[in-house]
């Protein structure tokens, strides 16, 4: 199976669940298209050795993470140059001429089938779960916990007093909990 096939597959695959999540938090929908289709044009520049054995879910997501809290930065704050937020040369002890991890400090896969797959099955029903919330919790939540948003930014981008914000985020693990204890922890489908 060529690359190529590959990054098909997963685009097919994945794109449903990736719009969705970045709806969450992008306005209008072409906004959340637009940060999936960057996410997906971003693999067109990876090295396919980059992608072997590489769990696709995590790393479509992990893009597309940055994709979205970068949109939601430039809606919201002002940009900051890049020589004024990083002048240590950080970049270069780590990356090559091409952008690419240096062998010696580049992050290594932790492998274990069983716990992968299960990992893999449990992250599926936490987003059924986090799917069937109402908007604003859900919107909370995913900011939190998915693209790792500090409250203040939360309230923000969202426009929510701190009373709202932690009653959101309050429903939202509490529906969530109830969702995973009849849809995991008793084996039942969601």
């Amino acid at each position: 199976m060529t690359l190529t096939l590959d990054l098909a597959e997963w685009a097919r695959e994945w794109r449903g669940p990736m719009l969705r999540f970045a709806q969450l938090h992008l306005q209008p929908r072409e906004d959340a298209e637009d940060a999936v289709q960057d996410a997906l044009a971003a693999l067109l520049g990876i090295d396919p050795a980059t992608l072997a054995g590489v769990e696709p879910r995590r790393y479509l997501f992990g893009i597309l993470k940055h994709k979205i809290t970068d949109r939601l930065r430039l809606k919201y704050r002002p940009e900051v140059g890049y020589s004024e937020a990083f002048s240590d040369d950080l970049d270069q002890v780590l990356f090559d001429d091409r952008g690419h991890w240096v062998e010696s400090v580049a992050p290594q896969a932790w492998s274990r089938p069983d716990a992968q797959l299960q990992t893999e099955q449990f992250f599926q029903v936490v987003d059924v779960c986090v799917n069937k919330l109402p908007v604003k919790p859900a919107r909370v939540f995913s900011m939190k916990e998915f693209l790792e948003c500090e409250p203040e930014e939360i309230c923000v981008t969202l426009g929510l007093t701190k009373t709202d914000y932690w009653q959101c985020l309050s429903r939202a693990r509490k529906q969530i909990q109830m969702c995973l204890n009849q849809s995991w922890f008793e084996g039942e489908a969601p």
